[in-house]
């Protein structure tokens, strides 16, 4: 064989081979990128980041799940109930801010059979300079456009990582569409856990308060992403919830001198929102039962499955709603009754 032909050849079946990864990707397509799953497959667990925009795309729904771990322990199935929905896809993305919702947003609005939309609104979105949380969702995977799709096509880690990962979780069947990117059962639950989780970190010294009108600028810069949204869909239901930190986020909350200010912010965000006839919105903060409750977390905040489901059975019967009458007093009422609360019993 002569040099040329050696090199012809080595061409030839480095092509071939590239061609074969990418056929292979396109058609099992671990990210949902291109279609939904074939082969009865399900749009199982994979990376969020890189998978959630295809599963918004692709998959058939009526009702959507956008949030942050907060929302991650839900299984899409318990929102098929007639009474929120009929076909739910959960769009969960970990630690997410809103220009990854804005993503997921775009698409699932853009579909006219969308009803729901529910949506975890953790505090963090409205304490937090969105300008230094940009988006972490690929550009080639947000667009239509197939000329930077070869990051995908022959990218390793969907080749030799997230595309295994994808059939193994199909074939075990431990996970589904239905529950992927759940987590409980990974981690213990427990009040010994939760605390040893936050002491490390716990401040020793009271901060100065902050000003009540401290997180302004960023409550507004979150409205005014979101409201478009809501007014340009008003067939479709916007249902926010609160999650319920534990009563050791508010420890926090306290020594760091940014109660009143957080409370303020959550005050303005809600009135704003409930000011829309397609806006819901549920506090579960103010659950002290649940909150104080430490055998229900794994950190300050993170709460178990149980709670997942009772989030869900609270907003399918209406029970923790807040409306434009309601709001202000319920909120002012927790950040009293948190002020006078003796966060040193939760160490004992």
């Amino acid at each position: 064989m002569t040099n040329k032909q050696f090199f012809v050849k080595t061409i030839a079946y480095s092509l071939g081979v590239l061609i074969l990864i990418a056929v292979i990707n396109i058609v099992i397509d671990p990210f949902v990128h291109y279609h939904r799953p074939l082969f009865g497959l399900a749009a199982a667990e994979t990376e969020e980041r890189g998978q959630q925009i295809g599963v918004a795309k692709h998959m058939p729904y009526d009702t959507a799940i956008v949030g942050s771990s907060m929302s991650e322990n839900f299984e899409a199935g318990w929102f098929n109930d007639g009474v929120i929905g009929n076909r739910t896809v959960k769009l969960s993305m970990q630690g997410a801010h809103f220009d990854d919702y804005s993503r997921l947003l775009n698409v699932v609005l853009s579909k006219p059979e969308t009803k729901t939309v529910i949506i975890s609104l953790d505090n963090y979105l409205i304490l937090h300079n969105p300008d230094e949380h940009p988006t972490t969702i690929p550009e080639y995977l947000e667009n239509d456009d197939i000329s930077d799709d070869i990051y995908y096509l022959w990218n390793k880690s969907v080749s030799f990582v997230f595309l295994p990962q994808f059939i193994i979780n199909n074939i075990t069947g431990h996970f589904s569409a239905d529950n992927a990117y759940c987590w409980a059962d990974r981690y213990t639950f427990d009040k010994y856990v939760a605390r040893a989780t936050y002491l490390p970190y716990r401040l020793m010294q009271q901060k100065d308060e902050e000003r009540f009108d401290a997180y302004y600028e960023y409550v507004n810069e979150f409205l005014d992403s979101m409201t478009p949204y809501i007014e340009a869909r008003p067939d479709v239901e916007f249902i926010f919830y609160a999650p319920p930190y534990s009563i050791l986020y508010w420890d926090d909350c306290i020594l760091r001198g940014r109660l009143t200010a957080e409370i303020c912010a959550l005050n303005e965000v809600y009135k704003r929102l409930l000011e829309y006839d397609n806006v819901r919105v549920f506090y579960f903060q103010d659950d002290w039962e649940l909150i104080t409750d430490l055998n229900n977390y794994k950190d300050y905040s993170h709460f178990s499955k149980e709670i997942s489901y009772y989030i869900y059975e609270c907003m399918r019967d209406g029970v923790h709603e807040v409306n434009s009458d309601t709001s202000f007093d319920t909120l002012l009422k927790f950040s009293e009754d948190i002020a006078a609360y003796d966060h040193e019993q939760s160490f004992h």
